[in-house]
């Protein structure tokens, strides 16, 4: 208790406060949920259905999950008037989840998974810019030109043309970014109200719905072929999502949006080893530059 009580002196003496210190949960469910989304790209890749019937099928099944977790997690579920407080910004938050899913899913058909992973990468900074601006987080100056160098990395993976040339995989994964850092913003606002697993259940839940009609809509493959396709997307429904995108929501209640963009510094190096190692995609040494260039923008934005 007394050494307790020199912290919480030193903390208020130094002008901080008890939320300063490291959240140990929060940090476990960061590391680990980082760890689990680098695989996604590889799995995205070997589906033998189409890209938003995949990310459909990635959703849905990730509800289940998600329900039973939430339910384990607080078994007296959430109130209605939770819900309802929060209606607005989780189903946001599923519109934004299905953007930035189905726009990475279409961006392997049009990039490797590096491009994808690395460019995708632009999302963390995006969603410290957000907290400044949406969640008053004021992030240091430093995080502006940050954000420039980063896209100036992802234009050059993919091949420093004009913008009007960039192929359409790089510009789907950009969207994605941009999509991935809105549902960081929207589900950070559920989790006012809500637990991480419940949060992330109802957001699942929408964009299982919108991506659905989307994969109907272009006339996908929507059933899996093989036992192999079966596994990819139970694989990404219930690991990649269920479990990885919900510890990352648990992690958005504990820990400040500038120390999640830092850690999600790590999906890109991972995803594109692994890519490597199981796919054969190696990358070019501009493609390299340019994702030096992002990571090295991510560094100069993480909090000090």
């Amino acid at each position: 208790m007394r050494k307790y009580l020199r912290m919480v002196s030193l903390r208020v003496k130094s002008g901080g406060s008890l939320n300063a210190y490291p959240d140990r949960v929060g940090w476990a469910a960061l590391l680990v949920g980082t760890a689990i989304i680098a695989w996604s790209g590889v799995l995205a890749r070997m589906l033998d259905v189409g890209p938003l019937a995949g990310a459909a099928w990635r959703m849905a099944l990730a509800t289940p999950a998600l329900a039973v977790w939430s339910r384990l997690s607080a078994p007296r579920g959430a109130t209605p008037g939770a819900v309802v407080a929060v209606a607005l910004p989780l189903a946001l938050s599923g519109l934004a989840f299905a953007v930035d899913v189905g726009s990475f899913h279409v961006s392997l058909t049009g990039t490797n998974v590096a491009n994808a992973s690395f460019i995708g990468n632009v999302a963390p900074i995006l969603a410290v810019a957000g907290a400044t601006l949406f969640f008053r987080e004021y992030a240091p100056a430093r995080v502006w030109p940050a954000l420039a160098l980063a896209l100036f990395g992802a234009w050059v993976m993919a091949g420093m043309t004009a913008p009007a040339s960039v192929k359409w995989g790089d510009a789907f994964a950009l969207n994605a970014a941009v999509a991935y850092a809105a549902y960081l913003m929207f589900i950070k606002k559920a989790r006012a109200r809500l637990d991480g697993p419940t949060a992330t259940l109802i957001s699942a839940a929408v964009s299982a719905v919108l991506l659905s009609a989307a994969a109907v809509a272009r006339g996908e493959t929507l059933i899996p072929s093989t036992p192999l396709g079966w596994a990819i997307v139970f694989l990404l429904g219930f690991v990649s999502h269920a479990l990885g995108q919900g510890l990352t929501s648990v992690a958005l209640g504990r820990v400040p949006v500038a120390q999640v963009a830092l850690v999600l510094l790590a999906q890109p190096p991972v995803s594109a080893g692994i890519a490597w190692a199981l796919l054969g995609e190696g990358m070019t040494r501009l493609q390299m530059a340019g994702g030096l260039t992002i990571l090295a923008a991510v560094f100069l934005a993480r909090p000090r």
